[in-house]
Protein backbone atom coordinates (compact mmCIF):
# COMPACT_ATOMS: atom_id res chain seq x y z
CA UNK A 1 0.00 0.00 0.00
CA UNK A 2 1.15 3.83 -0.82
CA UNK A 3 0.90 5.95 1.71
CA UNK A 4 -0.89 9.31 0.98
CA UNK A 5 -1.19 12.66 2.75
CA UNK A 6 -4.70 14.29 1.95
CA UNK A 7 -4.66 18.36 2.63
CA UNK A 8 -7.84 20.87 2.61
CA UNK A 9 -8.44 23.73 4.44
CA UNK A 10 -12.48 23.74 3.88
CA UNK A 11 -13.20 20.24 6.03
CA UNK A 12 -16.59 19.07 3.86
CA UNK A 13 -14.12 19.11 0.66
CA UNK A 14 -11.18 17.32 2.82
CA UNK A 15 -14.22 14.89 4.14
CA UNK A 16 -15.60 14.08 1.03
CA UNK A 17 -11.89 13.41 -0.64
CA UNK A 18 -11.68 11.20 2.15
CA UNK A 19 -14.65 8.98 2.15
CA UNK A 20 -15.96 9.18 -1.37
CA UNK A 21 -12.55 7.69 -3.23
CA UNK A 22 -12.22 4.14 -3.21
CA UNK A 23 -8.26 4.42 -1.66
CA UNK A 24 -8.05 0.67 -0.47
CA UNK A 25 -9.08 -0.42 -4.01
CA UNK A 26 -6.56 1.50 -5.56
CA UNK A 27 -3.48 0.21 -3.31
CA UNK A 28 -3.49 3.42 -1.55
CA UNK A 29 -3.67 4.17 2.26
CA UNK A 30 -4.45 7.87 3.58
CA UNK A 31 -2.27 8.08 6.66
CA UNK A 32 -2.89 11.69 7.29
CA UNK A 33 -6.39 13.92 6.47
CA UNK A 34 -5.38 17.32 7.68
CA UNK A 35 -7.52 20.74 7.31
CA UNK A 36 -4.11 22.89 8.76
CA UNK A 37 -1.39 22.64 6.58
CA UNK A 38 1.57 23.25 8.76
CA UNK A 39 0.37 20.05 10.59
CA UNK A 40 0.52 18.27 7.23
CA UNK A 41 3.98 19.21 7.24
CA UNK A 42 4.59 18.57 10.61
CA UNK A 43 3.74 14.95 9.53
CA UNK A 44 5.38 14.78 6.41
CA UNK A 45 8.92 15.77 8.31
CA UNK A 46 8.23 13.20 10.33
CA UNK A 47 6.78 9.79 8.65
CA UNK A 48 7.86 8.84 4.84
CA UNK A 49 4.68 9.10 2.54
CA UNK A 50 4.66 8.50 -1.47
CA UNK A 51 1.46 10.62 -2.22
CA UNK A 52 0.39 14.59 -1.38
CA UNK A 53 -3.04 15.23 -2.66
CA UNK A 54 -3.56 19.11 -1.67
CA UNK A 55 -5.77 21.86 -2.11
CA UNK A 56 -3.59 24.83 -3.81
CA UNK A 57 -5.13 28.18 -2.65
CA UNK A 58 -4.80 27.86 1.66
CA UNK A 59 -4.40 30.34 4.53
CA UNK A 60 -0.76 30.43 6.42
CA UNK A 61 0.65 27.77 3.82
CA UNK A 62 -0.51 27.26 0.15
CA UNK A 63 -0.60 24.23 -1.62
CA UNK A 64 2.95 25.05 -3.64
CA UNK A 65 4.81 25.91 -0.47
CA UNK A 66 3.62 22.60 0.92
CA UNK A 67 4.16 20.63 -1.51
CA UNK A 68 7.91 22.48 -2.06
CA UNK A 69 8.78 22.06 1.35
CA UNK A 70 7.59 18.30 1.41
CA UNK A 71 9.66 17.58 -1.55
CA UNK A 72 12.82 18.85 -0.31
CA UNK A 73 12.97 15.93 2.14
CA UNK A 74 11.20 13.75 -0.06
CA UNK A 75 12.32 14.40 -4.10
CA UNK A 76 10.52 11.25 -5.44
CA UNK A 77 6.81 12.68 -3.91
CA UNK A 78 4.47 12.17 -6.30
CA UNK A 79 1.65 15.30 -5.91
CA UNK A 80 -1.74 16.02 -7.28
CA UNK A 81 -3.18 19.85 -7.33
CA UNK A 82 -6.59 20.72 -6.41
CA UNK A 83 -8.07 24.67 -7.02
CA UNK A 84 -11.34 26.71 -7.76
CA UNK A 85 -11.58 27.63 -11.58
CA UNK A 86 -10.48 30.89 -10.82
CA UNK A 87 -6.75 30.28 -9.85
CA UNK A 88 -5.25 30.01 -12.82
CA UNK A 89 -1.97 31.36 -11.86
CA UNK A 90 -1.65 28.84 -9.12
CA UNK A 91 -2.34 26.09 -11.57
CA UNK A 92 0.67 27.66 -14.02
CA UNK A 93 3.17 27.39 -10.90
CA UNK A 94 1.57 23.55 -9.91
CA UNK A 95 2.33 22.88 -13.60
CA UNK A 96 6.23 24.56 -13.38
CA UNK A 97 6.51 22.13 -10.22
CA UNK A 98 6.22 18.56 -12.36
CA UNK A 99 2.78 18.37 -11.03
CA UNK A 100 1.40 14.83 -11.28
CA UNK A 101 -2.03 16.26 -12.09
CA UNK A 102 -4.31 18.94 -11.67
CA UNK A 103 -7.91 18.91 -10.34
CA UNK A 104 -10.87 21.52 -10.50
CA UNK A 105 -13.25 21.90 -7.81
CA UNK A 106 -16.02 20.62 -7.65
CA UNK A 107 -13.99 17.54 -7.76
CA UNK A 108 -15.09 14.75 -10.51
CA UNK A 109 -14.62 11.42 -8.32
CA UNK A 110 -13.98 9.39 -12.21
CA UNK A 111 -11.40 12.52 -12.83
CA UNK A 112 -9.48 11.90 -9.78
CA UNK A 113 -9.62 8.23 -9.50
CA UNK A 114 -8.00 8.00 -12.50
CA UNK A 115 -5.07 10.29 -11.92
CA UNK A 116 -4.60 8.49 -8.85
CA UNK A 117 -4.56 5.31 -10.80
CA UNK A 118 -1.79 6.65 -13.04
CA UNK A 119 -0.04 7.64 -10.30
CA UNK A 120 0.03 4.31 -8.35
CA UNK A 121 1.47 2.97 -11.53
CA UNK A 122 3.93 5.42 -12.11
CA UNK A 123 5.01 4.66 -8.40
CA UNK A 124 5.04 0.99 -9.57
CA UNK A 125 7.01 1.20 -12.58
CA UNK A 126 9.34 3.23 -10.44
CA UNK A 127 10.19 0.63 -7.95
CA UNK A 128 10.56 -1.94 -10.42
CA UNK A 129 13.16 0.00 -12.41
CA UNK A 130 14.85 0.68 -9.20
CA UNK A 131 14.33 -3.04 -8.09
CA UNK A 132 16.09 -4.01 -11.45
CA UNK A 133 18.71 -1.28 -11.19
CA UNK A 134 19.52 -2.59 -7.67
CA UNK A 135 19.70 -6.54 -8.80
CA UNK A 136 22.47 -5.30 -11.35
CA UNK A 137 24.56 -3.69 -9.49
CA UNK A 138 24.32 -6.17 -6.40
CA UNK A 139 24.75 -8.91 -8.66
CA UNK A 140 28.26 -7.24 -10.20
CA UNK A 141 29.64 -6.26 -6.84
CA UNK A 142 29.26 -9.78 -5.64
CA UNK A 143 31.06 -10.71 -8.61
CA UNK A 144 33.52 -8.82 -8.52
CA UNK A 145 33.81 -9.21 -4.55
CA UNK A 146 33.87 -12.97 -5.81
CA UNK A 147 36.89 -12.46 -8.19
CA UNK A 148 38.95 -10.26 -5.50
CA UNK A 149 38.87 -12.97 -2.85
CA UNK A 150 39.79 -15.78 -5.38
CA UNK A 151 42.73 -14.00 -6.64
CA UNK A 152 43.48 -12.89 -2.90
CA UNK A 153 43.38 -16.32 -1.89
CA UNK A 154 45.92 -17.86 -5.33
CA UNK A 155 43.02 -19.86 -6.48
CA UNK A 156 42.67 -18.49 -10.16
CA UNK A 157 44.69 -19.92 -12.81
CA UNK A 158 46.73 -17.48 -14.52
CA UNK A 159 45.20 -17.15 -17.31
CA UNK A 160 41.69 -16.57 -16.05
CA UNK A 161 42.93 -13.35 -14.75
CA UNK A 162 43.79 -10.99 -17.03
CA UNK A 163 40.34 -10.91 -18.90
CA UNK A 164 38.52 -10.42 -15.70
CA UNK A 165 40.80 -7.19 -14.23
CA UNK A 166 40.14 -5.84 -17.88
CA UNK A 167 36.46 -6.29 -17.00
CA UNK A 168 36.21 -4.75 -13.86
CA UNK A 169 38.55 -1.94 -14.77
CA UNK A 170 41.31 -3.07 -12.54
CA UNK A 171 43.69 -2.76 -15.39
CA UNK A 172 46.75 -5.41 -15.96
CA UNK A 173 49.51 -4.88 -13.40
CA UNK A 174 49.94 -2.56 -10.94
CA UNK A 175 53.38 -2.76 -9.92
CA UNK A 176 53.61 -4.14 -6.37
CA UNK A 177 50.60 -3.71 -4.21
CA UNK A 178 49.96 -5.02 -0.56
CA UNK A 179 46.91 -6.63 0.81
CA UNK A 180 45.40 -6.05 3.84
CA UNK A 181 42.45 -6.68 6.31
CA UNK A 182 40.38 -4.76 8.97
CA UNK A 183 38.27 -6.39 11.14
CA UNK A 184 35.57 -5.06 13.47
CA UNK A 185 36.67 -5.35 16.97
CA UNK A 186 33.87 -7.43 20.14
CA UNK A 187 31.42 -8.06 17.69
CA UNK A 188 29.85 -10.83 19.83
CA UNK A 189 29.04 -8.39 22.40
CA UNK A 190 28.02 -5.54 20.32
CA UNK A 191 26.03 -6.66 17.35
CA UNK A 192 22.68 -7.04 19.13
CA UNK A 193 20.43 -4.87 18.28
CA UNK A 194 18.40 -2.41 21.43
CA UNK A 195 15.16 -3.46 20.08
CA UNK A 196 13.40 -4.52 17.30
CA UNK A 197 13.14 -1.06 15.69
CA UNK A 198 16.74 -0.44 15.45
CA UNK A 199 19.03 -1.80 12.75
CA UNK A 200 21.59 -4.45 13.73
CA UNK A 201 25.24 -2.72 15.21
CA UNK A 202 27.09 -4.72 13.02
CA UNK A 203 25.44 -4.50 9.69
CA UNK A 204 25.22 -0.50 10.61
CA UNK A 205 29.04 -0.72 11.25
CA UNK A 206 29.61 -2.68 8.07
CA UNK A 207 28.27 -0.40 6.06
CA UNK A 208 30.09 2.52 7.54
CA UNK A 209 33.44 1.29 6.81
CA UNK A 210 32.59 -0.13 3.31
CA UNK A 211 31.17 3.51 2.31
CA UNK A 212 34.26 4.90 4.30
CA UNK A 213 36.86 2.71 2.19
CA UNK A 214 35.05 3.24 -1.12
CA UNK A 215 35.85 6.88 -0.51
CA UNK A 216 39.18 6.83 0.58
CA UNK A 217 42.70 5.35 -1.04
CA UNK A 218 42.70 2.05 -0.11
CA UNK A 219 41.95 0.59 -3.70
CA UNK A 220 39.91 -2.71 -4.78
CA UNK A 221 38.33 -4.18 -1.84
CA UNK A 222 35.93 -7.49 -0.63
CA UNK A 223 33.79 -8.70 1.87
CA UNK A 224 35.32 -11.80 3.64
CA UNK A 225 32.77 -12.00 6.16
CA UNK A 226 30.12 -10.26 7.69
CA UNK A 227 33.03 -8.78 10.27
CA UNK A 228 35.68 -8.64 7.61
CA UNK A 229 36.90 -6.62 4.61
CA UNK A 230 40.13 -7.41 2.78
CA UNK A 231 41.54 -4.66 0.20
CA UNK A 232 44.71 -4.31 -2.09
CA UNK A 233 46.79 -0.77 -1.60
CA UNK A 234 49.09 0.05 -4.24
CA UNK A 235 50.93 3.06 -2.04
CA UNK A 236 53.27 3.06 0.37
CA UNK A 237 52.88 1.51 3.99
CA UNK A 238 53.28 5.21 5.78
CA UNK A 239 50.65 6.11 3.43
CA UNK A 240 47.96 3.06 4.04
CA UNK A 241 49.12 3.29 8.05
CA UNK A 242 47.75 6.94 8.14
CA UNK A 243 44.43 5.71 6.24
CA UNK A 244 43.84 3.15 8.15
CA UNK A 245 44.20 4.71 11.58
CA UNK A 246 42.69 7.51 10.14
CA UNK A 247 40.05 4.89 9.31
CA UNK A 248 39.62 3.10 12.73
CA UNK A 249 39.14 7.12 14.24
CA UNK A 250 35.96 7.46 12.05
CA UNK A 251 34.01 3.77 12.41
CA UNK A 252 35.13 4.46 16.61
CA UNK A 253 33.37 7.98 16.41
CA UNK A 254 30.34 6.37 14.48
CA UNK A 255 29.80 2.95 15.40
CA UNK A 256 30.12 0.97 18.61
CA UNK A 257 32.96 -0.86 17.11
CA UNK A 258 36.77 -0.04 16.73
CA UNK A 259 38.81 -1.61 14.08
CA UNK A 260 41.83 -3.69 14.15
CA UNK A 261 43.86 -4.14 11.02
CA UNK A 262 46.57 -5.60 9.35
CA UNK A 263 48.44 -5.39 5.92
CA UNK A 264 51.31 -7.70 4.71
CA UNK A 265 54.78 -6.80 2.19
CA UNK A 266 54.14 -5.44 -0.78
CA UNK A 267 54.75 -8.15 -3.57
CA UNK A 268 53.90 -8.42 -7.49
CA UNK A 269 50.62 -7.34 -8.61
CA UNK A 270 48.32 -9.54 -9.62
CA UNK A 271 50.33 -12.56 -9.67
CA UNK A 272 51.49 -12.82 -6.55
CA UNK A 273 49.33 -10.58 -4.17
CA UNK A 274 47.85 -13.63 -2.51
CA UNK A 275 51.43 -13.95 -0.77
CA UNK A 276 50.65 -10.42 0.36
CA UNK A 277 47.24 -11.48 2.07
CA UNK A 278 48.37 -14.87 3.45
CA UNK A 279 50.90 -12.52 5.45
CA UNK A 280 47.61 -10.25 6.59
CA UNK A 281 45.78 -12.94 7.82
CA UNK A 282 48.34 -14.81 9.95
CA UNK A 283 49.09 -10.94 11.36
CA UNK A 284 44.98 -10.52 11.91
CA UNK A 285 45.40 -13.66 13.64
CA UNK A 286 47.94 -12.42 16.31
CA UNK A 287 45.57 -10.19 17.59
CA UNK A 288 44.64 -12.78 20.30
CA UNK A 289 48.51 -12.00 21.59
CA UNK A 290 49.22 -8.46 20.39
CA UNK A 291 45.79 -6.43 20.93
CA UNK A 292 42.94 -5.40 19.29
CA UNK A 293 42.30 -1.05 18.17
CA UNK A 294 45.27 -0.98 16.36
CA UNK A 295 46.81 -1.38 12.89
CA UNK A 296 49.08 -4.77 12.80
CA UNK A 297 52.30 -4.49 10.75
CA UNK A 298 54.61 -7.06 9.24
CA UNK A 299 56.69 -5.28 11.44
CA UNK A 300 54.87 -7.21 14.27
CA UNK A 301 56.70 -10.72 15.23
CA UNK A 302 54.48 -13.34 17.22
CA UNK A 303 54.67 -12.08 20.98
CA UNK A 304 56.54 -15.17 22.10
CA UNK A 305 58.19 -14.78 25.30
CA UNK A 306 59.99 -18.08 26.65
CA UNK A 307 59.70 -18.30 30.81
CA UNK A 308 59.01 -21.08 33.27
CA UNK A 309 54.71 -21.23 33.75
CA UNK A 310 54.25 -20.91 37.33
CA UNK A 311 52.31 -23.42 39.32
CA UNK A 312 48.40 -23.14 38.10
CA UNK A 313 46.86 -24.25 41.15
CA UNK A 314 49.13 -22.41 43.32
CA UNK A 315 47.82 -19.18 41.72
CA UNK A 316 44.16 -20.74 41.57
CA UNK A 317 44.00 -21.53 45.41
CA UNK A 318 45.37 -17.92 46.29
CA UNK A 319 42.41 -16.75 43.65
CA UNK A 320 40.10 -18.71 45.64
CA UNK A 321 41.13 -17.70 48.96
CA UNK A 322 40.95 -13.78 48.02
CA UNK A 323 37.47 -14.65 46.68
CA UNK A 324 36.50 -16.33 49.84
CA UNK A 325 38.13 -13.04 51.28
CA UNK A 326 36.56 -10.35 49.02
CA UNK A 327 39.87 -9.32 48.47
CA UNK A 328 39.73 -7.72 44.83
CA UNK A 329 42.95 -6.03 44.79
CA UNK A 330 44.52 -9.75 45.77
CA UNK A 331 42.25 -11.30 42.72
CA UNK A 332 43.67 -8.58 40.52
CA UNK A 333 47.22 -9.36 41.16
CA UNK A 334 46.64 -13.48 41.23
CA UNK A 335 45.06 -12.64 37.44
CA UNK A 336 48.52 -10.29 36.04
CA UNK A 337 50.15 -13.55 37.68
CA UNK A 338 47.81 -16.39 35.65
CA UNK A 339 47.49 -14.67 33.02
CA UNK A 340 51.51 -14.49 32.37
CA UNK A 341 51.53 -18.06 31.39
CA UNK A 342 49.65 -17.02 28.11
CA UNK A 343 52.75 -15.30 26.65
CA UNK A 344 54.30 -18.39 26.21
CA UNK A 345 50.88 -19.55 23.49
CA UNK A 346 51.64 -20.15 20.10
CA UNK A 347 47.80 -20.19 18.80
CA UNK A 348 44.86 -18.26 19.89
CA UNK A 349 43.24 -22.03 20.29
CA UNK A 350 45.42 -22.41 23.11
CA UNK A 351 44.46 -19.48 25.41
CA UNK A 352 40.73 -20.73 24.49
CA UNK A 353 41.70 -24.02 26.55
CA UNK A 354 43.59 -22.46 29.11
CA UNK A 355 40.66 -19.97 29.95
CA UNK A 356 38.14 -22.64 29.91
CA UNK A 357 40.28 -24.79 32.03
CA UNK A 358 40.80 -22.17 34.55
CA UNK A 359 36.92 -21.54 34.63
CA UNK A 360 35.90 -24.92 35.21
CA UNK A 361 38.80 -25.18 38.00
CA UNK A 362 36.64 -22.23 39.71
CA UNK A 363 33.04 -24.11 39.08
CA UNK A 364 34.94 -27.09 40.60
CA UNK A 365 35.64 -25.08 43.85
CA UNK A 366 32.35 -23.54 43.95
CA UNK A 367 30.92 -26.38 44.53
CA UNK A 368 32.49 -27.29 47.41
CA UNK A 369 30.81 -24.23 48.84
CA UNK A 370 27.53 -24.98 48.01
CA UNK A 371 27.50 -22.63 45.22
CA UNK A 372 27.23 -22.68 41.32
CA UNK A 373 27.91 -20.20 38.29
CA UNK A 374 24.15 -20.81 37.76
CA UNK A 375 23.33 -20.06 41.33
CA UNK A 376 25.56 -17.10 41.84
CA UNK A 377 25.52 -15.45 37.96
CA UNK A 378 22.66 -17.17 36.77
CA UNK A 379 25.14 -18.93 34.11
CA UNK A 380 24.85 -22.28 32.05
CA UNK A 381 27.73 -23.77 30.44
CA UNK A 382 26.94 -21.67 27.43
CA UNK A 383 28.73 -19.03 29.34
CA UNK A 384 32.23 -21.27 29.62
CA UNK A 385 31.75 -21.73 26.17
CA UNK A 386 31.51 -17.90 25.37
CA UNK A 387 35.14 -17.56 26.05
CA UNK A 388 35.75 -18.44 22.69
CA UNK A 389 34.18 -15.27 21.57
CA UNK A 390 36.94 -13.56 22.52
CA UNK A 391 39.22 -11.96 20.64
CA UNK A 392 42.09 -11.30 22.70
CA UNK A 393 43.84 -12.49 25.32
CA UNK A 394 43.37 -9.18 27.71
CA UNK A 395 39.87 -9.66 26.51
CA UNK A 396 39.46 -13.20 28.48
CA UNK A 397 41.43 -11.75 31.42
CA UNK A 398 39.29 -8.78 31.47
CA UNK A 399 36.29 -11.23 31.41
CA UNK A 400 37.02 -13.67 34.02
CA UNK A 401 38.28 -11.16 36.53
CA UNK A 402 35.07 -9.72 36.44
CA UNK A 403 33.42 -12.56 36.67
CA UNK A 404 35.68 -13.34 39.74
CA UNK A 405 34.84 -9.81 41.28
CA UNK A 406 31.16 -10.69 40.53
CA UNK A 407 31.28 -14.20 42.13
CA UNK A 408 33.47 -12.95 45.40
CA UNK A 409 30.89 -10.00 46.02
CA UNK A 410 27.77 -12.12 45.65
CA UNK A 411 29.53 -14.68 48.03
CA UNK A 412 29.77 -11.73 50.35
CA UNK A 413 26.47 -10.27 49.85
CA UNK A 414 24.51 -13.38 50.87
CA UNK A 415 26.52 -13.62 53.88
CA UNK A 416 26.39 -10.04 54.52
CA UNK A 417 22.53 -9.45 53.52
CA UNK A 418 23.48 -5.92 52.12
CA UNK A 419 21.84 -5.38 48.64
CA UNK A 420 20.03 -2.87 49.95
CA UNK A 421 22.73 -0.42 50.18
CA UNK A 422 24.12 -1.76 47.20
CA UNK A 423 21.03 -0.64 45.25
CA UNK A 424 20.16 2.75 46.83
CA UNK A 425 22.58 4.87 44.60
CA UNK A 426 21.68 2.74 41.67
CA UNK A 427 17.98 3.49 41.78
CA UNK A 428 18.89 7.21 42.74
CA UNK A 429 20.56 7.31 39.05
CA UNK A 430 17.92 5.23 37.16
CA UNK A 431 15.60 8.05 39.01
CA UNK A 432 17.75 10.94 37.98
CA UNK A 433 18.53 9.95 34.34
CA UNK A 434 15.01 8.20 33.20
CA UNK A 435 15.13 11.14 29.98
CA UNK A 436 18.48 9.46 28.81
CA UNK A 437 18.85 6.78 26.77
CA UNK A 438 19.75 4.38 29.60
CA UNK A 439 20.31 0.87 29.07
CA UNK A 440 21.07 -2.05 31.44
CA UNK A 441 24.83 -2.69 29.96
CA UNK A 442 25.02 1.77 30.50
CA UNK A 443 23.92 1.43 33.96
CA UNK A 444 26.54 -1.82 34.30
CA UNK A 445 29.09 -0.02 33.21
CA UNK A 446 28.39 2.94 35.69
CA UNK A 447 28.92 0.89 38.55
CA UNK A 448 31.18 -1.38 37.16
CA UNK A 449 29.23 -4.76 36.69
CA UNK A 450 28.72 -6.66 33.85
CA UNK A 451 25.26 -6.23 32.64
CA UNK A 452 24.47 -9.80 33.72
CA UNK A 453 24.98 -9.07 36.79
CA UNK A 454 23.36 -5.82 36.95
CA UNK A 455 20.23 -7.63 35.51
CA UNK A 456 20.60 -10.61 38.78
CA UNK A 457 20.48 -7.82 41.34
CA UNK A 458 17.80 -6.00 39.80
CA UNK A 459 15.64 -9.10 39.75
CA UNK A 460 16.76 -9.80 43.02
CA UNK A 461 15.78 -6.97 44.78
CA UNK A 462 13.39 -5.35 42.64
CA UNK A 463 11.09 -8.26 41.76
CA UNK A 464 10.94 -7.14 38.33
CA UNK A 465 13.52 -6.87 35.19
CA UNK A 466 15.58 -3.96 34.94
CA UNK A 467 13.45 -2.80 31.51
CA UNK A 468 10.28 -3.25 33.52
CA UNK A 469 10.66 -1.42 35.86
CA UNK A 470 12.71 1.44 33.87
CA UNK A 471 8.86 1.59 31.52
CA UNK A 472 7.53 1.83 34.94
CA UNK A 473 9.06 4.67 36.32
CA UNK A 474 9.04 6.85 33.36
CA UNK A 475 5.22 6.03 32.09
CA UNK A 476 4.49 7.06 36.24
CA UNK A 477 6.88 10.07 35.08
CA UNK A 478 4.80 10.85 31.86
CA UNK A 479 1.49 10.25 33.68
CA UNK A 480 2.69 12.99 35.97
CA UNK A 481 4.08 15.42 33.10
CA UNK A 482 0.76 15.44 31.61
CA UNK A 483 -1.41 16.95 34.14
CA UNK A 484 0.76 19.93 32.25
CA UNK A 485 -1.38 20.82 29.42
CA UNK A 486 1.78 23.37 28.07
CA UNK A 487 3.64 20.01 27.24
CA UNK A 488 3.22 18.40 24.19
CA UNK A 489 2.59 15.03 23.74
CA UNK A 490 5.98 14.14 21.94
CA UNK A 491 7.90 16.89 24.47
CA UNK A 492 6.66 14.66 27.20
CA UNK A 493 7.81 11.61 25.32
CA UNK A 494 11.24 13.06 25.09
CA UNK A 495 11.74 14.16 28.76
CA UNK A 496 11.25 9.95 29.25
CA UNK A 497 13.31 9.12 27.12
CA UNK A 498 11.39 8.36 24.20
CA UNK A 499 12.56 9.46 21.16
CA UNK A 500 9.23 7.88 19.02
CA UNK A 501 6.20 9.19 19.97
CA UNK A 502 4.72 5.95 18.11
CA UNK A 503 6.59 3.61 20.50
CA UNK A 504 5.94 6.17 23.60
CA UNK A 505 2.02 6.05 23.50
CA UNK A 506 1.84 1.98 22.66
CA UNK A 507 3.95 1.86 25.72
CA UNK A 508 1.63 4.22 27.60
CA UNK A 509 -0.87 2.27 26.31
CA UNK A 510 0.39 -1.09 27.62
CA UNK A 511 1.06 -0.16 30.79
CA UNK A 512 -2.26 2.01 31.58
CA UNK A 513 -4.60 0.53 28.79
CA UNK A 514 -5.36 4.24 27.73
CA UNK A 515 -3.34 6.32 25.20
CA UNK A 516 -1.46 9.36 26.23
CA UNK A 517 -3.93 11.68 24.76
CA UNK A 518 -7.43 9.92 26.12
CA UNK A 519 -5.61 10.36 29.68
CA UNK A 520 -5.01 13.68 29.18
CA UNK A 521 -8.17 14.47 28.32
CA UNK A 522 -9.80 12.53 31.34
CA UNK A 523 -7.86 14.79 33.63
Amino acid sequence: MYRAVVVDDEKYDLEGLRRLIPWAKLGIEVVCSENKPLAALSYMEEYPIDILVTDIKMPVLTGLELSRKAMEKNPDLRTIFISGYQDFEYAKQALHLKADGYVLKPIDDDEIEALLKKVVSDLDDSIKRKQDQTRLDESFAYIKGDFLQHLLEGSLAKEAIPPLMERFKLGHSAGVSRAGIVELDDVMWRSKPESDDRENPLQAAMAFVIRTMEGGAFGPWCSLSATQVAFIHTGDAWELENSLNELNDRVRAATPFTLTSSYGEPMPFPYEISRSFAQAKELIGNKMFIGKNRVISPAHAKLQVARDATDLNAILDEIFAAMAQYDLLKICDCMEELFDNVRSFDHPEKVHSFSIHVASKLEAYLRTAGETFHSLLGWGFEHLDAVRQFETAEDIKSWLRRALFEISERLFFKKQGKNRRLMEPIEQYVQEHLEEELTLRELANRFSYSANHMGLLFKDHMGESFNDYLVRHRMERAKALLLDSRLKVYEIADRVGYKSLAYFSRLFRDQFGITPGDYRKQG
